[in-house]
């Protein structure tokens, strides 16, 4: 009877069972698809030999290979060309929301305020048309930064602006919709409004700039 249930256990821990799912499902993950099915491949067969041993020896090696390979394979997969292309695209977002947020302070308000000393305006108007004036032309090197740096050359422009100008948009314009919502500053939202009526097609016309001047270099 005891020898009966020796066999068994030997039986058991000599069959060759799958690799643990949350290991591969991490090396899956962390991989380049280039790689994927050679190393995964491998790493199986490998690890099926031990298991025919021992399954917790096997599992413990499998674990081992992973952690061993993982820094290697995040920066192998960071230098890839599609997450080159996504930092880019995330460093062109976040300059096109610094210049349109900086002009807005530095240069814009700085213009309004010029002209108003300059005139001496009893009324804000004018300031405010100077300040929306010099305002879009931040918006629209904004809209062409993004242009530059996102857009695909094989793709037609306003599916680039669907695609990807668009989202960057909300997320740049994203200031003025919550002074919308929660206003801090003395800008009705009338002002607010008026705007983004004339922020967006700067931010289209400025997109429109980066694409012709891609084209030109190339």
């Amino acid at each position: 009877m005891a020898k009966d249930t020796e066999d068994a256990r030997n039986r058991s821990t000599s069959t060759p069972l799958g690799s643990p799912k949350v290991a591969r499902a991490l090396l899956a993950f962390i991989m380049d698809a280039a790689d994927k099915a050679v190393l995964i491949g491998d790493l199986e067969e490998e690890f099926r030999l031990l298991s025919r041993h021992s399954q917790r020896n096997a599992q413990s090696w499998y674990w081992h290979q992973i952690m061993r390979s993982a820094p290697h394979l995040i920066l192998k997969r960071l230098r890839s060309l599609k997450m080159q292309q996504l930092g880019l695209a995330l460093a062109a977002l976040l300059s096109a929301f610094l210049l349109i947020y900086y002009w807005d302070i530095w240069v814009a308000r700085s213009a309004a305020r010029t002209f108003s000393a300059m005139t001496n305006a009893s009324s804000y108007f004018f300031s405010r048309a100077v300040y929306l004036l010099v305002q879009m032309v931040g918006v629209a090197i904004g809209g062409g930064l993004i242009a530059i740096f996102t857009f695909r050359a094989e793709m037609p422009f306003f599916k680039n602006i669907a695609c990807r100008l668009a989202p960057a948009g909300l997320i740049v314009f994203a200031p003025t919709f919550l002074a919308m919502i929660n206003p801090a500053d003395n800008y009705p939202l009338s002002f607010r409004l008026l705007w983004l009526s004339l922020a967006v097609p700067s931010l289209i016309g400025g997109a429109r700039g980066g694409v012709w001047l891609q084209s030109r270099r190339s």
